[in-house]
């Protein structure tokens, strides 16, 4: 049956669909918007998702062309619609979310680089002013981690320490980095060299990306992955766990031998940020990278997997214990979504639905964790198929 809620959704590649996919599954949607700069794209996406879902009798799906460069365009756009989602590069995330406010519109994104956020943040008391709520870092990583972390630490009496291990990576590793791309690969590389926010000792520190290389075990296929910091997927965690916990950390998951080929092409300066002279034009080394290998990290096969680790130690019942969240999931044949497509997608759908549907009633701009109860979201996710394995282990 046809729903009561207007959702628009900015940017019609891999997680967009997804999630149009989800809210017209889960969202009681009447009427459902996607749109890219390129109305071709916005129009084969459309077409994906009838071919998924078929004709949905009373719902409109409608796609239309966008020029972010045009707020007075975009304003027009976003007004009337229930909630929206920014499945934008996260450098336009500021730009689009201060215009939702002023449209009166709720507003989630994917996230992914934390110095962008951090500007979305800073819309909170326009944001109240207006009306409205906003919560950025809906992803997976960041997005569900944290989701996911949070519902541990709720099952718990107390929390110390809490580790989050998370990567997207093929299914069958191809040279030369054993890594595809699954989303844009200058946000990835943003993360890898950037810094960290983490909590250590009850302290909010900044440690450099790229560092506290580790080696895990896991069950097979995957048996052993390199271990790594990266930034941005903590988000907002540390300032909102401050003072109840002691730790928290995050760590991004690779082959084995990513890490050291990464480390060279950095000590060579290939990713840089600063520009150099080259033939008489000024480049960006890290740019310049990206327009070369992103095209060579791009295969046909997509078959991949999203493993994802959140430990939370602490105590229940007085007596120490730790919850593990062991996440595994691969490209779905069926519907040729991703894992990583799923796993981001389905999630920023979840959050963006319950926006729409009123279910998030703080105004201003509200944290992940803070916004959506751990359990609740568990619960949303594995109703999307997401298995989310979960242990209790009592500790000596």
């Amino acid at each position: 049956m046809p729903g009561r809620y207007s959702y628009l959704i900015l940017g019609s590649g891999r997680q967009g669909i997804a999630a149009a996919y989800d809210v017209l599954r889960h969202g009681e949607a009447s009427r459902l918007v996607l749109a890219d700069r390129s109305l071709e794209k916005a129009k084969e996406g459309v077409t994906r998702i009838r071919s998924l879902l078929g004709q949905r009798p009373g719902v409109q799906l409608l796609h239309k062309r966008v020029d972010i460069s045009r707020s007075s365009q975009l304003r027009d756009l976003f007004k009337g619609h229930s909630a929206l989602l920014s499945a934008l590069p996260y450098y336009h995330n500021p730009k689009i979310a201060s215009l939702a406010i002023e449209s009166e519109v709720s507003y989630c994104d994917l996230g992914g680089y934390f110095e962008m956020t951090k500007k979305v943040l800073a819309l909170d008391s326009k944001a109240k002013k207006y009306g409205v709520t906003l919560v950025p870092d809906c992803g997976v990583s960041p997005g569900m981690c944290n989701s996911l972390a949070a519902s541990a630490m709720e099952k718990l009496d107390r929390t110390e320490d809490v580790t989050i291990y998370c990567g997207g990576l093929p299914q069958n590793p191809k040279p030369p980095l054993g890594y595809q791309v699954v989303f844009n690969l200058e946000g990835v590389l943003g993360n890898y060299f950037g810094s960290s926010y983490v909590l250590r000792n009850g302290r909010i520190k900044q440690i450099p990306s790229f560092s506290e290389k580790e080696i895990l075990s896991f069950e097979k296929p995957l048996g052993k992955l390199e271990a790594f910091v990266t930034g941005g997927a903590t988000s907002t965690c540390p300032w909102t766990y401050r003072g109840k916990i002691k730790n928290y950390q995050y760590k991004t998951l690779r082959y084995p031998g990513h890490y050291e080929k990464i480390k060279l092409l950095k000590d060579l300066g290939l990713m840089e940020n600063d520009p150099i002279q080259f033939e008489g034009q000024k480049i960006e080394p890290r740019k310049f990278f990206t327009a070369v290998a992103e095209p060579r990290l791009t295969f046909r096969d997509r078959r991949d997997i999203l493993v994802m680790k959140v430990i939370a130690r602490g105590k229940k019942d007085g007596v120490p214990c730790e919850i593990v969240y062991d996440v595994l999931d691969r490209y779905d044949p069926k519907t040729r979504f991703s894992a990583m497509q799923r796993t981001t997608g389905f999630s920023a759908a979840i959050v963006l639905e319950m926006l729409a549907m009123g279910k998030i009633h703080a105004k201003g701009v509200v944290p992940l964790e803070t916004a959506v109860p751990g359990r609740t979201f568990l619960e949303e996710i594995r109703k999307r198929g997401i298995a989310v394995k979960e242990k209790v282990i009592k500790l000596r």
